[in-house]
């Protein structure tokens, strides 16, 4: 039996006569036979018989010594004491060795139900092995599948990303050629309002002294300033060098020719004001529009931009979520592989737990004959091996003689 090794068996144990039954003791006993004289030249000895109920109590004691969930002192004292309950026959058995016969089926009952978890358990992850095996390749194909859409995600996060980096170019371009532009559009703009302003501040300031001769004082400065701004804005020369002189006179002195000559100065000033204000004028709409432009440019680059940074981020995100699904994938195919090596596992517990509940339920069979054993009732020998069996007759033989 494999009990012998899987287990702790107790050491063999001799029974007495006194503790064995009388048809038992009869069944064993072999008649009286001549001794045989000793010969150094044969050497054979004869091999004595093994006890049958010593034999099927180490088996017993072995499978006791297996149980799990009792006192070990407990199981130690039963199964070291068989023969002083077990292997006593039952019309023999004072009632307090029935109660430890009662225990020893208990405990012996209770590894036969282990056991048969166990083989249960092993049958169940064997029987199952089919529906695993397709479970697991179900969720390598689902990981796959998986990973090829995370692909997907980022190669279109990519060409998002390319597109967008596209338009954020475009808007820079666009938004330099919008300022250029207003700078170029608005310099004639702003040219023209500082003209405006420089000649009408003339006009109504140092012409306006000279002309009226409101201050004696500044009237040289001011003669000296309206001619340098007029020559600034191109008036005729000849206008100015008759003009100079009318202006430097006081009113009462001015002749009908200076008086005409400062007529005339007058009227190309408030012409060339005209002409300023005409060209402002008509330029407020271009520089609105130039303004507009750079606007429009400045939330174009900004939407342009925010979208350039948004892809970005989708870049990352998706090739992140890439790599999350390979290993998902790397540890489901692993799984796959591992299933051949744990099914190989699998079978071999289920036939180590077959092999170990078929002992237990021939140690239990043998248990059942002994509880119910009679004095009346042979306990079979165990079989001898061939050699001891011959020997034995050869010693026979030598008596007889």
């Amino acid at each position: 039996s494999s009990w012998s090794y899987k287990f702790r068996p107790c050491a063999p144990r001799a029974h007495s006569a006194a503790t064995l039954p009388s048809a038992c003791i009869a069944s064993t006993t072999m008649a009286p036979m001549k001794r045989p004289a000793a010969s150094s030249a044969s050497g054979a000895s004869k091999k004595v018989a093994k006890d049958p109920l010593a034999a099927k109590g180490d088996e017993i004691a072995a499978m006791l010594h297996a149980a799990e969930g009792f006192p070990e002192a407990v199981i130690h004292a039963i199964a070291t004491n068989l023969d002083k309950s077990l292997l006593i026959p039952k019309d023999q058995r004072h009632a307090f060795q029935e109660e430890v016969v009662g225990m020893i089926e208990q405990v012996l009952v209770s590894v036969e139900k282990v056991l048969q978890s166990k083989a249960g358990d092993a049958q169940a992850k064997v029987a199952g092995s089919d529906s695993e095996k397709s479970v697991r390749e179900q969720a390598v194909l689902a990981a796959e599948a998986v990973i090829a859409e995370k692909v997907a995600a980022v190669d279109a996060a990519k060409a998002a990303l390319n597109e967008a980096a596209g338009e954020d170019a475009a808007a820079k371009t666009g938004m330099e050629d919008a300022k250029a532009e207003q700078k170029t559009g608005d310099a004639g703009y702003v040219e023209a309002a500082k003209k405006k302003s420089t000649l009408e501040a003339m006009f109504t300031d140092e012409y306006s002294t000279v002309k009226h001769w409101n201050s004696s004082n500044s009237w040289k400065k001011s003669v000296q300033a309206v001619v340098r701004i007029c020559k600034q804005f191109g008036f005729e020369p000849q206008l100015l060098v008759s003009a100079e002189p009318a202006l430097s006179k006081p009113p009462a002195e001015r002749g009908s020719f200076d008086n005409l000559v400062l007529q005339q100065l007058e009227d190309q000033i408030k012409s060339v004001l005209q002409q300023l204000g005409e060209t402002l004028s008509n330029g407020e709409a271009d520089k609105a529009a130039r303004a507009g432009k750079v606007e429009s440019a400045a939330a174009r680059l900004a939407s342009a931009i925010e979208r350039f940074q948004a892809c970005k981020v989708e870049v990352a995100t998706t090739s992140s979520a890439v790599k999350e699904a390979e290993a998902q994938c790397m540890a489901a195919k692993k799984k796959l592989r591992e299933f051949g090596p744990q099914l190989e596992l699998a079978t071999s517990e289920l036939e180590a737990a077959n092999v170990d509940l078929k002992d237990c339920e021939a140690v239990l069979a043998s248990f059942r004959v002994l509880q119910g054993r009679t004095s009346v009732m042979e306990v079979a020998p165990i079989a001898e091996p061939a050699a001891a069996v011959e020997l034995e007759g050869e010693a026979g033989a030598v008596a007889a003689e």
